[in-house]
């Protein structure tokens, strides 16, 4: 369920340090998605899109085109009349032709394709947007593990220094005891032995909680050293339902894209109405009838449609509407996924109220035991390592209580996590 590190035994591993910053939840949220590399790529994302709109009109500029040809026919056009008027005489044409012309197009009214095709890349500019948005939301669910298991480490940490402060009380007061003869010398030195044990153990967790600093800080971009206090979040109850989460408006952003496609599938059969000119030069020129180079030029307005396609438009309508479907799908499955998510963090957020019901009381047990063993330690009719047992076990339900604690807290904010909140 969380990956909160769990005593199984009081003497895990800590380090006692002197906290000089503190730093919350939310405000490691925000610096790691501040910091992620991903929220560059918005500026890439617009950057594509304003491409793609300048590609769209320059569709509508005049597309200008420069043809030349050279060319050799078996025969050509002849005039073969039988005249009797004399001295006249018809020309011959050339059998090799030559043309150099430029061809000038552009459209006036395409029935508003362009403005379909704008729509489709504004939606699809708006999908990718989104799609960095679920990409960048999934940096939370790191955030919150480092997070929670380097304030565990901390709270193991803050015990491990109550159990030294008990230890030294208890080896200041043997210690007099032996000088006085009332106790035997291996009494203070296996509480002398288990103070260096709970330093040792505190170096580990020192260096646990160092290493998972690091990684929080890699993701944040910031310097966080063991000085700094991790502040335990406050959360309230976790009774909305509304799911918020980024996958749920990039499956509506999608659909929109859809819906944008089978217009401009629709329409992209519309007919559009342009102006050509040609300018050129060549043999011959207009003048079928003249075998000379010419420069000619001619203008005018054209009408173009397609009428049919083959069914082409036919199937890539049903092909949008069968996308639909699996967008759809791929939606139900992803409620499907939160509802189990959300059942497994209730269940432990409803199991987590009881045991720490449980702990409360057990603390409150080990506590007034260990202060029971401490005067009897003192008094010298108990033994270290019964006073040692007794603090370990009170210092063992403390440490329960606290993780139990922590996985509560930690349920509620993956509760919210997965709302979307």
């Amino acid at each position: 369920m969380k990956q909160i590190i769990i005593l199984l035994f009081i003497g895990l591993s800590g380090s006692s340090t002197i906290f000089c910053q503190s730093l919350q939840l939310d405000e490691c949220q925000t610096l790691a998605r501040k910091n992620h590399p991903l929220l560059k790529q918005e500026g890439v994302i617009d950057e594509l899109y304003q491409l793609h709109v300048k590609s769209i009109n320059s569709s509508n500029l005049p597309q200008i085109d420069l043809t030349g040809r050279a060319s050799y026919q078996s025969d050509v056009t002849k005039i073969d009349l039988n005249l009797p008027i004399q001295g006249i005489q018809f020309p011959e044409f050339s059998k090799d032709q030559y043309k150099l012309y430029v061809d000038i197009k552009e459209k006036i009214y395409d029935f508003g394709l362009a403005k379909n095709k704008k729509a489709v890349e504004a939606a699809d500019k708006s999908i990718n947007l989104q799609q960095n948005e679920v990409d960048l939301y999934k940096i939370k669910e790191t955030v919150n593990s480092l997070f929670f298991n380097a304030l565990a480490l901390q709270q193991n940490n803050e015990i491990l220094s109550l159990k030294k402060q008990s230890l030294d009380e208890r080896i200041k007061v043997v210690s007099s005891a032996v000088k006085n003869g009332m106790s035997l010398p291996n009494e203070l030195d296996a509480l002398k032995a288990e103070r260096i044990q709970t330093d040792q153990q505190q170096v580990e967790l020192t260096m646990n909680k160092q290493t998972t600093l690091s990684i929080l800080g890699i993701l944040t971009g910031t310097d966080i050293d063991q000085n700094t206090t991790l502040i335990e979040p406050t959360v309230g109850e976790t009774s909305a339902s509304t799911n918020n989460r980024p996958e749920k408006k990039l499956f509506e952003l999608q659909k929109i894209k859809l819906d944008q496609s089978q217009l401009l599938v629709k329409n992209s059969h519309t007919p559009y109405l342009y102006a050509f000119a040609q300018a050129g030069y060549g043999r011959p020129g207009l003048n079928m009838f003249s075998n000379s180079f010419k420069d000619w030029y001619l203008g005018g307005i054209g009408l173009s449609w397609n009428l049919w396609d083959g069914n082409k438009t036919k199937h890539d309508r049903k092909a949008l509407e069968i996308q639909k479907k699996s967008i759809d799908i791929a939606n139900e499955n992803f409620e499907r996924s939160i509802n189990i998510s959300l059942t497994q963090e209730k269940n432990d957020i409803k199991k987590l109220d009881v045991l720490l019901t449980a702990d409360k009381e057990l603390v409150s047990i080990k506590e007034t035991i260990v202060k029971r063993s401490a005067s009897a330690l003192d008094n010298g009719t108990i033994t270290s390592a019964d006073y040692i047992r007794d603090l370990n076990s009170a210092l063992q339900a403390k440490a329960s209580q606290n993780i139990h604690n922590l996985q509560l807290i930690q349920a509620k904010v993956n509760y919210n996590t997965i709302l979307g909140n």
